[in-house]
């Protein structure tokens, strides 16, 4: 049995040669690279070079275990190829001879400093403000209620957590060494009143070792063991040695029996980490402490190790925590072509029904590397899920097949290993990079007529592409993808700065962000989109032509391109945070102007509505935008100035459209166009930073107290449809109207999200098709179905349908249609 002593800020060191070794890595400056300077110092040292192989046959370590140098960061590597005549052969070489020798050890040197220089940058980059956010809010929310805190109730707010994000990453640091669950690493944190020093107390299950941990939590990323703390926790070790487990208090007492098993076993090893947030350096002077305790303890034989565990390893841990289990499935391919160069790769005909079967099991986890998701009922996704229903023996003919990357294959022969016996591919790490509206329509092809689709046959491409060459698998996702049109849109699903986003999201704000076409929106206070943060970000910009450009279309947006938007909005990768708020700030100001239309009519009402971007634009402007990124601040500080920006923006820029271009000029060409737009700026933010003063319109753009001004109600879907203002395959999203409806409806569509939601198809009539059981129906129809579904007596007989749905949460599809219906009367 083991028993790992754990204490947050320590690591055991290398010898000093290899730090001498390290040390000359840093002095450079005559020499061509580090890398040839490291290799001649290293080569020439006698010393040195003995270290690196006789390091080759120390006793084997636990496998996550390693050992620091006594100064710097990291550690020299060990090399796997040496071979045990190496020593001797050296020996020559310092002499001048076997350049063999000397040749493998530049390399293994070069391998060795690129290893170091990467590795102290991932552990520098982890104490960044945000990352400690991240670990900050996962530790605070995955051990609550798992970890004893009733000592520490008596603290205020900012007491208890210091206090408890230590006992929190000292269970981080046990699951890091043992690999237990959360719940069992939990148990395993003893810090308080007679901890004697040591903050985790763990045996590895089946095994004798013991870890004893001690952690040093740390707001900025500077936590560090020092010379006392090291002391305690060796005074610890040496209690537990002892077996005075009466002197712990009695959250030792659940596995003092099996320390002292393992404490009694002769195969006992005893490992003292160190958990710290921070990059996991120590002092020479704590070394030296751990080192001759080291020595001490293992007299007679190598008992006791120690080891580091820093904020690098605590963020993998959170982020690998967020991964999900890969994608595995088998592919049944008959007439199949190998190829082994330059990749591994299949090529041949499988079922329909084999490739519904993926979907079944995984769904969307399946297109993770594809520009888009399945985009829905498009005319190109109709075709074919016609094809496979009613010609399912055409369907091989008319459809361009499904390419599959995958990071490993085996094979399976059910019969002779020739081409015409079929092979099962059992691949994993797979993503459908091509054909993913192939691989929906074969679904739902199934789940209407299951027996139509077993004639069906497609065409699937597998290729093994090693996780370390995403730029080869980028290059065949884009090039792959010509069935469906492809929107520059699409392409961002392949830039890593959106995954980063996305990451950010979860790890610092537990919400969502999607960035693929065909995903659905979040619901608004659980996220947002892709489009939602570009077009808050454009109008956050200083840049006014931006929040134009949005105004005009998104689609906009995506140009790359030194003038292009997409750059300029996500080159600098915007925090989760700054994007956030800056969504937060739009639907704000939203919600502000439908306050705002209450109490103006005709053309200063109109202002109102196409002007939404604009306006929001110079509320950004007028707000403090330091420090929308700093998570410690109050962002609804500034939400709540919002309306009063609002309402004083909305009111100068009526004014100065006015006075500028004439009350009888075109709004529509006036609020597109980027020159006029920029003037407008600049007068409205002139006059607007004026509290308190807001200019006096006509009379005749105020509406009349005790009425409403009653808006002009088109035929909502046809007027969208006729003009082509919503693109196939867009997201709608239910928005409920009222009390009453949100009480009768609310939790049962939370029982499935897919209930509220649909996909736009330009028809006159049924432009919705539900995402529950793929049909089209009216706006109207729709709701009305899910009343009924919902079971709501009580509801109403009539409806407005188009009221009722949204494409990005704020303009529902009665709204759209209105808008486009005021332009083409001012136009005429």
């Amino acid at each position: 049995m083991t028993i790992h002593l754990i204490s947050t800020p320590c690591a055991r060191p290398s010898r000093r040669a290899s730090s001498q070794t390290l040390s000359r890595l840093n002095r450079t400056a005559d020499r061509k690279s580090r890398a040839d300077l490291a290799v001649l110092d290293f080569v020439n040292d006698e010393e040195n070079f003995g270290v690196l192989f006789d390091k080759r046959f120390e006793a084997p370590r636990h496998p996550r275990q390693w050992a620091p140098p006594p100064r710097g960061d990291t550690p020299v590597m060990e090399s796997p190829t040496f071979r045990p005549t190496a020593r001797k052969a050296s020996a020559d070489s310092v002499g001048g001879a076997s350049w063999k020798i000397n040749a493998e050890l530049r390399q293994e040197t070069q391998r060795t400093a690129l290893g170091t220089e990467l590795e102290e940058t991932e552990r520098r980059a982890a104490t960044a403000p945000i990352h400690i956010h991240q670990i900050r809010t996962a530790l605070l929310r995955q051990y609550e209620g798992l970890i004893y805190d009733k000592d520490l109730r008596g603290y205020d707010q900012q007491g208890y957590e210091q206090r408890f994000l230590s006992r929190a990453l000292t269970a981080a640091a046990v699951r890091e060494v043992t690999g237990c669950d959360r719940k069992t690493a939990g148990a395993s944190v003893i810090d308080g009143e007679d901890d004697q020093g040591i903050d985790g107390v763990a045996v590895t299950e089946g095994t004798q070792e013991v870890w004893l941990v001690q952690a040093k939590w740390s707001d900025d990323g500077k936590g560090k063991l020092d010379t006392n703390a090291a002391h305690k926790l060796i005074a610890g070790l040496r209690l537990i040695e002892q077996r005075s487990f009466d002197r712990f208090n009695d959250r030792l007492e659940p596995i003092a029996a099996r320390v002292n098993a393992a404490m009694h076993d002769a195969r006992l090893k005893v490992t003292l980490v160190i958990a710290v947030m921070g990059v996991g350096t120590l002092s020479r002077e704590t070394t030296n402490v751990l080192e001759d305790a080291r020595n001490e303890f293992n007299g007679l034989g190598p008992a006791l190790e120690y080891r580091v565990v820093h904020a690098a390893d605590i963020l993998r841990q959170i982020r690998e925590d967020l991964s999900p289990e890969p994608v595995r499935v088998t592919v049944r391919m008959t007439n199949w072509l190998r190829r082994n160069t330059p990749l591994t790769a299949y090529q041949g005909t499988v079922p329909a029904g084999n490739v519904a079967e993926w979907y079944q099991s995984y769904e969307s986890r399946l297109y993770e590397q594809n520009l888009r998701q399945s985009l829905g009922t498009t005319r190109v996704n109709s075709g074919m899920l016609s094809t496979l229903v009613n010609e399912p023996e055409n369907f091989w003919l008319f459809n361009n097949g499904v390419t599959v990357l995958c990071d490993r294959l085996e094979e399976e022969w059910p019969g002779r290993r020739r081409p015409d016996e079929p092979v099962h591919l059992r691949i994993s790490g797979v993503s459908v990079v091509n054909g993913a509206q192939t691989v929906a329509a074969a679904h739902r092809a199934m789940e209407a007529s299951p027996e139509a689709v077993e004639d069906a046959e497609v065409t699937v491409k597998v290729i093994v592409v090693d996780k370390n060459m995403p730029d080869l698998a980028q290059r065949i996702t884009e090039t792959t993808n010509t069935q469906n049109h492809v929107e520059q849109r699409d392409f961002i699903a392949l830039d890593e700065v959106q995954a980063m986003i996305h990451e950010d999201f979860m790890l610092s704000l537990q919400k969502s962000y999607v960035f693929k076409r065909g995903e659905p929106d979040p619901a608004p206070d659980e996220g947002c989109s892709v489009v939602h943060a570009a077009v808050a970000l454009a109008c956050a910009h200083r840049s006014t032509e931006l929040a134009v450009r949005a105004k005009r279309d998104t689609d906009l947006l995506w140009e790359r391109g030194s003038r292009g938007a997409y750059p300029r909005l996500f080159g600098e990768r915007p925090s989760a945070f700054q994007i956030w708020r800056s969504v937060l700030v739009r639907r704000a100001v939203g919600t502000a102007l439908n306050e705002e239309r209450k109490r103006f009519q005709k053309r200063a009402s109109d202002v109102s509505q196409r002007g939404d971007l604009l306006i929001t634009h110079l509320v950004f402007q007028l707000l403090d935008q330091d420090r929308i990124d700093d998570p410690e601040y109050d962002w609804d500080t500034a939400l709540r100035e919002v309306p009063a920006l609002t309402n004083r923006v909305l009111s100068w820029l009526i004014h100065h459209i006015d006075a500028e271009y004439g009350p009888t000029s075109f709004l529509s060409g006036t609020l597109t166009d980027a020159g006029r737009c920029k003037r407008l700026a600049e007068l409205v933010l002139r006059d607007a930073q004026r509290e308190g003063v807001i200019p006096d319109l006509p009379t005749i753009y105020k509406a009349p107290k005790g009425s409403r001004r009653k808006p002009r109600r088109p035929n909502a879907v046809p007027t969208l449809v006729d003009n082509g203002t919503i693109k196939n395959g867009t997201p709608v999203r239910l928005r409920l109207g009222n009390k009453p409806e949100i009480e009768a409806l609310a939790s049962w569509l939370a029982e499935d999200p897919r209930r509220g939601e649909a996909t736009w198809v330009n028809d006159r009539t049924r432009c919705l098709v539900w995402a529950v059981d793929g049909k089209a129906y009216s706006p109207t129809r729709l709701v009305l179905n899910l009343y009924e579904l919902a079971g709501w007596q009580e509801a109403p007989v009539a409806v407005q349908g188009p009221a009722r749905w949204t494409l990005d949460g704020t303009a529902t599809l009665s709204d759209l249609a209105r808008t486009l219906h005021d332009e083409q009367a001012e136009q005429e």
